[in-house]
């Protein structure tokens, strides 16, 4: 498949749960949207919670859903529903106009290496998966403040190129550009509005850390992780993950940060 290939991902047709999913990416399953088949359907939370409700534990801790971006009805890359993450591989447009172009028109056509090359190509980018990224959210106060910040320590951002050579491999968190976050992101309208950017270069003198004042804070954050190549990673927060912690150090009396750790 045309999709698979351009997301590295390992064809192998299985079912679990009465749920025909398409390969493997890293170990986990992989379910390819059939756009041609499915026209006019969009990919919601509503749809993730249907396929958690067939899948549950026996998926594993993720899933991978592969589908053209505009597809996708939520904005972060990642929901979590129990113990399982479904991560969004979001197509690029650009590709699909190319793939049509080409009267190439499904995602699950087969295809081979130099197809997707060739796609690549002609829309003069580099086709990179959305960065890697594990990162700890939490409280904390510095010696010389008076009160507690929030701040997302980042421990591993990475961009990898997927099909065009040769590139050099950038180190962990060499191709971060900056993170943008928005204090206090509205569900029901899923508009992201800016309220704060932080630099690269002002983020690594801090330890790889964003730092901002909690009052700030809105039920649900929208932090976006940007590369120097333009990609995204996007993480929707809610502030139960900076401030759920302060019982746990009020009672232990002995921590002075509060730490939730997230990969």
């Amino acid at each position: 498949f045309f999709a698979l290939q351009l997301f590295q991902c390992r064809e192998e047709p299985h079912t679990i749960g009465g749920i025909s999913l398409d390969g493997y990416l890293k170990g986990a399953s992989v379910l390819v949207f059939n756009h041609m088949k499915e026209l006019g359907v969009r990919i919601d939370e509503g749809t993730v919670a249907s396929l958690h409700e067939a899948l549950g534990s026996r998926v594993g801790n993720k899933l991978f859903i592969v589908a053209p971006a505009l597809t996708f009805d939520f904005q972060q890359d990642y929901i979590d529903l129990g113990d399982v993450r479904y991560y969004a591989l979001r197509i690029p447009y650009s590709i699909i106009h190319e793939l049509h172009r080409r009267e190439f028109t499904a995602l699950k056509q087969p295809s081979d290496e130099m197809a997707v090359n060739d796609t690549v190509e002609a829309v003069g980018f580099d086709f990179i998966r959305t960065p890697e990224l594990k990162y700890k959210a939490g409280l904390e106060r510095k010696k010389d403040e008076q009160f507690e910040h929030g701040f997302i320590k980042i421990t591993t951002f990475k961009s990898e190129a997927v099909v065009r050579e040769p590139y050099k491999k950038k180190k962990n968190l060499e191709t971060l550009a900056m993170v943008m976050l928005d204090y206090d992101y509205d569900e029901k309208s899923q508009v992201s509005g800016l309220n704060d950017i932080f630099y690269a270069d002002a983020i690594e003198k801090d330890g790889w850390k964003v730092r901002f004042p909690i009052e700030n804070l809105g039920k649900k954050i929208m932090a976006v992780f940007i590369d120097i190549y333009g990609n995204e990673a996007r993480v929707l927060m809610d502030v139960e993950e900076f401030r759920k912690s302060t019982s746990r150090r009020s009672a232990t009396k002995k921590s002075k940060k509060n730490i939730v750790k997230r990969k």
